[in-house]
């Protein structure tokens, strides 16, 4: 099975500085949050198989939004997350960003035949 992952925390603990680590001694280390998407079981040349990636990469973007603590200095990658209005939809572009080219054309027309 195919599966398309987006580490959104991989590189989290670079971009805490040293000054907000001080000011949270205390705080627990993040979790890694990530977005995966399995397509391999998908025909994508088809359009049912297009409408299912692009519900399945809303519901991941919507799984990871409710874990997302933009307020987390530890956890805060990307500022276009931080509002619960635009957070799936900017997810949901980081992942399409990390897609396979074939894959990303999928999504985009199974996204406009919504």
């Amino acid at each position: 099975m195919k599966l398309l992952v987006l580490p959104c925390a991989a590189l989290l603990s670079a971009c805490a500085t040293p000054h907000a680590r001080e000011a949270t001694p205390h705080a627990r280390e993040a979790t890694p949050l990530r977005m995966a998407v399995g397509y391999g079981d998908l025909a994508l040349e088809t359009e049912a198989g297009r409408a299912a990636l692009a519900a399945r990469v809303a519901q991941a973007a919507s799984v990871f939004c409710r874990a997302y603590d933009p307020l987390n200095p530890q956890t805060r990658f990307d500022a276009h997350l931080a509002s619960k209005r635009h957070c799936p939809g900017a997810a949901a572009i980081l992942l399409a960003q990390r897609m396979p080219a074939s894959v990303r054309r999928a999504y985009q027309a199974g996204k406009r035949a919504k």
